[in-house]
């Protein structure tokens, strides 16, 4: 009886937490904003001006969004990744030669893992 009690508590009265967390320690700049609201959680040098950051991978997204928007290709549509690609060194992914993924995993594979090697891959 009291734990079904004390977990009541908790979902009635939700805690908060506050902690010392340390992010982005030795990024330049970040930014972190709540997605519904647009509220800034958490900026460092937000406003301060420098080089776009994988301004390849953020077109190569654009582009894909757009055709598959078009219907020249499908989120589960498959994709061959060639010896060129698995070749690309820096961040990646580690496909390999041959390796094929759905267009929706690759582009997972470009926003979370900021693949190099996901950007020259090849549609079947």
């Amino acid at each position: 009886m009291k734990k079904i009690l004390i977990l009541t508590c908790l979902f009635l009265f939700p805690l908060t937490v506050h902690a010392d967390i340390t992010l982005a320690e030795n990024a330049t700049s970040a930014i972190m904003i709540e997605a519904s609201t647009g509220e800034i959680i958490f900026e460092k040098n937000a406003h301060e001006k420098l080089p776009p950051a994988s301004m390849t991978k953020m077109m190569s997204m654009l582009l894909i969004m757009e055709n598959i928007e078009k219907g020249n290709l499908k989120w589960d549509e498959m994709v061959t990744a060639s010896p060129y690609a698995s070749s690309m060194g820096g961040s990646q992914i580690f496909l390999e030669p041959g390796e094929k993924m759905s267009v929706e995993d690759l582009l997972k594979g470009i926003a979370i893992g900021s693949g190099n090697d996901v950007v020259v891959s090849k549609k079947q």
